[in-house]
């Protein structure tokens, strides 16, 4: 695209017309903005392949059920990837795993509340080491 931005193009395409009307400037920023997006579009398939899927009534019937709480397109990218890594990504969304951090976190300040007030005891610390070894786990697979 020859024009670096949109004022560019006004310019351009009102040299003649020094007084354009509303309606005419309207239509000139529609005009640059069809350009723009061509442009940006065709610099966007250089470097990402697109793909379009069709899918029968019965498979987005399965897909609807599958999907749960996230988007068809969200679901499809899991889909992808989970069969690229070879089926080692879970089917849990990061906000799922995120709320069962925070509840082994929950447990582990519970867990160091008892130790508090029971003084030491080396199976409720044990105990504890076990529930932060599993923390730490977990924190692995939310990244």
């Amino acid at each position: 695209m020859k024009y670096s931005n949109i004022y560019e193009y006004m310019d351009m395409v009102f040299e003649a017309n020094t007084n354009p009307t509303k309606a005419e400037i309207i239509e000139a920023k529609k005009q640059y903005y069809k350009l723009w997006h061509r442009e940006y579009n065709r610099k966007r398939r250089k470097t990402r392949k697109e793909f379009r899927l069709g899918f029968d009534v019965k498979t987005l019937g399965r897909i609807k059920q599958e999907k749960g709480t996230r988007t068809v397109s969200k679901y499809l990218y899991d889909a992808v990837f989970n069969a690229l890594d070879g089926g080692s990504k879970s089917d849990f969304d990061n906000e799922q795993l995120v709320v069962i951090h925070q509840k082994l976190m929950q447990l582990i300040a519970l867990t160091e509340e008892v130790l508090e007030r029971n003084g030491e005891s080396t199976e409720v610390e044990e105990t504890l080491e076990r529930i932060e070894s599993l923390e730490l786990e977990f924190s692995k697979l939310i990244t």
